[in-house]
């Protein structure tokens, strides 16, 4: 990291400016010691440390000749905890400044994936083949920007410097765990006044174990971990804000200044953030006493030996992982526990309900009566169970593996990309062979009579409704089992068993599980929820699932889409969080800069497999929000709305790309929609779309019920 910075002998120093050094010499020696009180991390620091370290110092610590105690309170996110703060600070009659901790503003800040130069990684799986401790500095890498929101390390430096010289000629802004003895404050002291034409001052610290030891008259620890600084009342150099805490804040301005020290020789990867290069300022630093740093609650991370900065590194970057999540996680929590749909808006169900005259509600009502002559059904239906042998596991075929002609038996099955196999097409008439068109119906079914039964209070309508989802999920006679091992299988390929690609049979759960939500049944609903967590450890730890989460194309969006609806169904907060990680990701390492989907245009129907995939990302955007997460404020919903714009032109325009098929145009209406109700910009006519499109466009039954469907 120091080579980046250049080396101080070769910076010449700045000339002096006589009057005005005579004019800052004549000011009287003051001093404001500012003490910086942040968060506990775990597992970095003990829970309740901080407090109990600045109940030492104010108990213990001696006046200090010359110098005012200010203390600034940096984000505190525990309510109690701050409050328990500020009780002792004012019961000891202390200058203290507060730093609020707004969650609001934590959940506007994304994801900074800025200084990664392939996102991908973070989808394909490649950096899971990262040395462990790396893989975790690369991943704290794109905590960035809310990493200095919440620890606020170096801004909280730069508030309490600033702070500080409104109390006093020489500011120390320190580390809430800093303490001076009397004879450490002597020296430090001391040293700064022998020496006034500097303008910077580095004061080593001493770790300590014990606390207590800080009381013995005879204390001179060894301090030789990495210093604080202080600075004279004109020093125009500050703390860099964009450096986030666990990746060397501190030690940024150290190497700005041309200090020397272990720094000097420490890393510099490719995805930190270069340090300045060095200034001229450095020719007016010096070294001044000692201070001790106040045990941490851990002692295994506060002993000498070889590995203790490395594990200090580790726990430092999984605590603020932890902690950013944690709190990411709480307002998520409450939305989760309310019961109410996140991928459909309620309001705007709640108004149809209101309004008889609505446009929507015939089509609603239509799309229930027709669905209450039709099933329940199960997996069970079929008149053959499969590869497996037992009805209970879902069966479909590989819409695209035909029998290999040049075979005698035509096994193993080859690909004939767009040319689906008799039976695999949604509604056909063979297609009762196998298990997706029953799922299919048992999704749309649900939604439509759970819909209407919010409308009109038709009590059949949300019977039937649980008649259904209790035959397919529930029933032990009929249930599914809880896997899809067996979904599109390749006759001769794998065992006969089912590919990752036959995941996607399944993504329509992002709306099917709001119909759940909104029958407002708990028996129910437990019952599926149950389902569901045994589906969701299948779908995230097989062999299928694992691979499908890689896909760079509509397969990788649709297995984020489902494990996030599954995670919010079933409450898993921290599933969430990484489909949103990896879904931003994956946008930003699969979309190019002006919009392009190259692996969607390797297929035979372009236009096609853009549009779903496209639908996908605002599908599982729009749930993501649902969620209390904040996906639309990503650079990454920058790039989906790029791509969305360059979809609509092309098609508006005349679609020139492959396309094997007739591509029906009023399936782009709820992209546009989308796109007006995110940009205000409308690139087609949509207002006599359809409320319901063909399953396999990716479409939400009532689209104009749903987050990015509401009224503009």
């Amino acid at each position: 990291m120091g080579y980046l910075a250049g080396s101080l002998s070769s910076v010449p120093p700045s000339p002096l400016n006589m009057a005005e050094e005579a004019r800052i010499d004549a000011l009287p020696d003051t001093f404001a010691l500012c003490r910086v009180i942040g968060n506990d991390l775990a597992p970095r620091h003990k829970a309740g440390q901080s407090l109990e370290n600045v109940r030492f110092i104010l108990e213990n610590e001696p006046d200090l000749e010359d110098c005012t105690k200010i203390w600034v309170l940096n984000r505190i996110f525990d309510p109690e905890n701050e409050a328990d703060l500020i009780a002792l600070l004012d019961q000891h009659d202390q200058i203290y400044e507060r730093i609020p901790f707004e969650p609001e503003a934590l959940q506007n800040i994304g994801y900074d994936f800025s200084t990664i130069s392939d996102p991908i990684v973070f989808a394909d799986g490649s950096i899971d083949q990262l040395e462990e401790n790396f893989r975790s500095l690369v991943t704290s890498q794109v905590y960035r920007a809310r990493n200095n929101y919440v620890m606020n390390n170096n801004g909280a430096r730069n508030f309490a410097l600033e702070f500080s010289l409104k109390q006093a000629k020489w500011a120390l802004p320190f580390d809430g765990n800093c303490f001076f003895t009397r004879k450490a404050w002597e020296a430090c002291r001391s040293d700064i006044l022998a020496h006034r034409d500097k303008r910077y001052f580095t004061v080593p610290m001493a770790r300590m174990l014990d606390n207590s030891d800080l009381l013995l008259d005879d204390l001179t620890p060894n301090a030789t971990e990495e210093p604080q600084i202080a600075f004279r009342c004109d020093a125009p150099l500050r703390f860099a804000v964009s450096h986030p805490y666990g990746r060397r804040p501190k030690v940024e301005l150290f190497l700005h200044l041309g200090i020397p020290g272990p720094w000097e020789n420490w890393s510099n990867f490719t995805f930190d953030i270069p340090p300045r290069k060095v200034s001229p300022e450095g020719h007016r630093v010096g070294q001044a006493g000692w201070v001790a740093r106040l045990f941490s609650g851990q002692t295994s991370l506060e002993k000498d030996a070889d590995n203790t900065i490395r594990d200090r590194g580790v726990a430092r970057n999984l605590a603020i992982r932890a902690t950013l999540d944690m709190l990411e996680a709480r307002p998520m929590q409450e939305r989760l526990e309310s019961g109410k749909p996140v991928f459909y808006d309620l309001n705007r169900i709640e108004a149809l309900a209101a309004c008889p005259s609505s446009l929507e509600r015939p089509d609603i009502l239509a799309a229930a009566d027709e669905a209450m002559h039709r099933g329940p059904y199960s997996v069970v239906d079929k008149p053959d169970p499969g590869p497996s042998g037992d009805l209970h596991d879902y069966f479909h075929p590989a819409p695209y593996w035909w029998p290999d002609p040049q075979k005698p038996a035509g096994s193993p099955y080859v690909r004939r990309d767009g040319l689906r196999v008799p039976g695999t097409q949604l509604y056909e008439p063979e297609s009762d062979k196998f298990d997706r068109t029953r799922l299919q119906r048992l999704f749309d079914d649900s939604i439509a009579l759970a819909l209407a039964a919010r409308l009109t209070e038709n009590d059949a309508y949300r019977e039937h409704a649980n008649t259904l989802i209790q035959t397919w999920f529930i029933d032990p006679a009929t249930r599914m089992n809880p896997n899809l091992v067996y979904a599109q299988v390749r006759r001769g390929h794998n065992g006969d068993r089912g590919s990752e690609n036959g995941l996607i049979e399944t993504k329509d759960f992002y709306f099917f599980l709001d119909a759940v939500r909104l029958l407002e049944d708990d028996e129910l609903s437990e019952g599926v929820r149950k389902w569901c967590l045994a589906f969701l450890e299948w779908f995230k730890t097989s062999k299928q699932g694992m691979l499908e989460s890689k896909h760079k194309n509509n397969h990788g969006t649709c297995f984020d889409l489902q494990a996030a609806a599954l995670a919010a169904f079933v409450g898993d907060t921290a599933t969430l969080q990484e489909v949103n990680l990896r879904a931003q990701a994956r946008i930003l390492g699969t979309i190019t800069s002006n919009g392009e989907q190259p692996h969607e245009m390797t297929r035979t129907l372009t236009q096609h497999y853009c549009a779903f995939n496209l639908q996908s990302w605002i599908n599982l955007f729009d749930l993501l929000e649902g969620v209390g997460l904040r996906p639309w404020s990503s650079d990454a919903a920058d790039r989906l709305i790029q791509a969305m714009r360059l979809l609509l032109n092309q098609s508006k325009n005349g679609w020139r790309y492959q396309q094997k098929e007739p591509f029906d145009m009023a399936r782009l209406a709820p992209i546009d929609d989308a796109l007006c109700r995110r940009t205000g910009q409308s690139l087609l006519e949509t207002d006599d779309a359809s409320a319901c499109f063909n399953p396999h466009d990716g479409i939400a039954p009532f689209w104009r019920l749903t987050r990015s469907g509401s009224p503009h």
